[in-house]
């Protein structure tokens, strides 16, 4: 019997191979897990910055008629005919406080022609407006101008961000005075939250007014010109009249913005891209699990093939084996039955011999018997016949010589003796 061969090892190496050749799949993935998880960031992005941009807009549109309302309340006016009058300036202060109380603005004051303050909400505060002078604000030239002025500033008395609404305050055609409504932007930054995502709002210069990074802030996105940095530093928007650079790396930031040309501004959604390389990375890892995971399926599916392969190889090498020891023992059995035949036939040929002996022996006992008795009929009969033939002949001589008494004596010895 021949010695069963020693099973194979998984040929791990060729899988190694095969995982080689198939690695280059995962770059479609990478590729196609790329564009996917960044046209969900977009789509995301997009719906949070339109959010964001209409809470933004619906706030300032709230107070961008407020100017034009309260510049028609007769308590104003009356303060703007008599500057001078003490218990106006009380009432309209009063007055003014009231309002900025109902409707949540940051600070609602008037102002002279000549860019005073004569009234404030916030008339009673360290901080107070009356009798400052905003005349280089350019809210204050627009609606001298008689038109409506909108401005994004720091605030130089309170040192608080605001954008401001102003509106002139006309006496038939000429303009008597400056009502101005200044809305607080702190709350536009708390409305973001603390998310990977980053907030920012510029101004028409490309200087961050909001932003979710405190250290983004009155900082500018591009290169300002000669008129651009002249004009910051006679309007005083920003806490520095040389704003520095904010340099941002492009590939590490995935930017969406939107223009809110009512106000000047414009409002931008930063994503880190770190967001998208790390659902690549781990939709990577996943492809990369699976086709590990299939490579040792496949593995243990072939070795499960070869051990299946290899038990059918030996079952059939026992069957062959079998069938050979069968034969063999076939063989062996058919020339041992030969021989027993042989055997037989020559038992049967020696038994045929050994009857044919006996019965020759037999039929030799019985020519014997038959010798022995014929010799002793013989030997009984010759004597008689001898003494007859004798006893005739002595009788013929007898008669020959006249002896007739002694020849049939003889005669009479003969008719004794066949009487035997």
């Amino acid at each position: 019997m021949t010695a069963a061969p020693t099973p194979h090892r998984p040929r791990w190496r060729s899988l190694a191979l095969l995982a080689l050749l198939l690695a280059p799949l995962l770059w479609p993935l990478q590729f196609f897990a790329e564009r996917y998880y960044r046209e969900e960031l977009l789509e995301q992005n997009r719906q949070t910055l339109d959010l964001y941009v209409a809470t933004l807009l619906g706030t300032l549109q709230r107070y961008e008629v407020l100017p034009n309302i309260l510049a028609e309340l007769p308590p104003l006016r009356a303060l703007l005919a008599a500057p001078a009058d003490g218990d106006l300036r009380n009432r309209a202060n009063l007055l003014l406080a009231q309002v900025r109380r109902e409707t949540g603005a940051d600070v609602i004051y008037l102002m002279s022609p000549q860019g005073v303050t004569l009234t404030s909400s916030n008339w009673d505060q360290a901080d107070s407006f009356v009798d400052r002078d905003f005349s280089y604000r350019p809210y204050f030239r627009e609606a001298l101008a008689g038109k409506p002025g909108r401005f994004f500033g720091l605030g130089t008395t309170s040192r608080k961000r605001g954008y401001f609404f102003s509106s002139p305050v006309r006496d038939g055609t000429q303009v008597v005075g400056i009502l101005v409504v200044k809305v607080d932007l702190d709350d536009a930054e708390a409305l973001w939250g603390n998310t990977p995502e980053q907030l920012m709002v510029n101004d028409g210069n490309g200087v961050v007014i909001i932003s979710s990074r405190e250290d983004w802030r009155f900082r500018a996105t591009r290169e300002l010109d000669n008129a651009e940095r002249a004009a910051i530093a006679a309007n005083q928007p920003y806490p520095t009249q040389a704003p520095a650079p904010l340099r941002l790396d492009e590939r590490a930031w995935l930017t969406q913005s939107r223009e809110l040309q009512e106000a000047g501004l414009t409002a931008s959604i930063l994503a880190p891209r770190q967001l998208i390389d790390r659902q690549v990375r781990t939709t990577l890892v996943i492809g990369a699990a699976a086709l590990l995971v299939g490579l040792l399926l496949l593995g243990l599916l072939l070795q499960r093939r070869r051990h299946y392969i290899e038990r059918i190889a030996l079952d059939a090498r026992a069957r062959r084996e079998l069938e050979m020891r069968v034969l063999e023992r076939t063989r062996d059995l058919e020339m041992l039955n030969n021989r027993l035949k042989d055997e037989v036939l020559v038992r049967e040929h020696a038994q045929q011999e050994l009857v044919r002996t006996q019965d020759e022996l037999v039929q030799a006992g019985k020519l014997t018997a038959l010798g022995t008795m014929s010799a002793s009929i013989s030997h009984e009969l010759n004597q008689p016949l001898a003494a007859i033939r004798s006893y005739a002949d002595n009788a013929g001589v007898l008669l020959d010589h006249q002896r007739l008494d002694d020849a049939r004596g003889n005669l009479k010895q003969i008719s004794e003796l066949t009487g035997r």
